[in-house]
């Protein structure tokens, strides 16, 4: 049966080695209320669920600092709490779901905040790119961005951005940083292709 081969507190927090290997970090009253003591033994079974009790506490604290910087997706504070913390992963859909009961995390309202944000400056596919980029699955991001840009003209959007950053002095050189540069903010080829053939200007068409 696996043994407590260490405990170490600080800052209540302990950190706890099974058979002499690291196991994990837990809520310091949670391990001393478990009775996490060096020689004590506990089934694998016995320690998951302390485990959980233990980390929960601490992954919810981490969770919301997260959230206290920005908002995030589901996805994204899954992977920070998960692989990026090392949390497991019953502690971190546990802290998830009462995420979500509480408000906190909400991936609809997350994607349509952020394909308005996002749609101020990029084109449709920057957009959708960021948003899956930011844990949002691919139909909730297609939607965000359909509803974000529904009524607007991409080609006028694509239009506005270059005219911002070109003067449109009427050049192949002009046309082509033109291209790039609205390919990078999202915009489709046949809109880029579009805009770039009016910077090149007439007398190059």
């Amino acid at each position: 049966m696996p043994e407590i081969t260490g405990v170490k507190e600080r800052r209540g927090r302990a950190r706890v080695s099974v058979d002499g290997e690291p196991w994990a970090e837990l809520d310091a009253a949670v391990a001393i209320e478990r009775g996490l003591r060096e020689g004590a033994a506990f089934s694998w079974e016995e320690l998951a669920e302390i485990r959980e009790a233990g980390e929960r506490p601490l992954a919810m604290t981490r969770a919301l600092n997260l959230l206290g910087y920005r908002a995030r997706s589901e996805g994204e504070v899954r992977e920070r709490l998960g692989r990026h913390d090392g949390y497991a992963t019953e502690t971190v859909e546990a802290v998830i779901g009462r995420l979500g009961e509480l408000g906190y995390l909400d991936d609809e309202e997350f994607a349509r905040q952020r394909a308005q944000e996002k749609a101020r400056k990029y084109g449709p596919r920057r957009v959708s790119a960021d948003l899956m980029n930011s844990g949002v699955g691919r139909d909730l991001a297609s939607r965000a961005v359909a509803d974000e840009f529904e009524g607007r003209s991409e080609l006028a959007d694509a239009r506005s951005a270059a005219s911002r950053r070109y003067n449109g002095g009427g050049s192949e050189a002009e046309a082509r940083r033109v291209y790039g540069f609205l390919a990078r903010r999202g915009y489709s080829a046949g809109v880029c292709a579009e805009v770039a053939r009016e910077h090149r200007g007439p007398a190059q068409s």
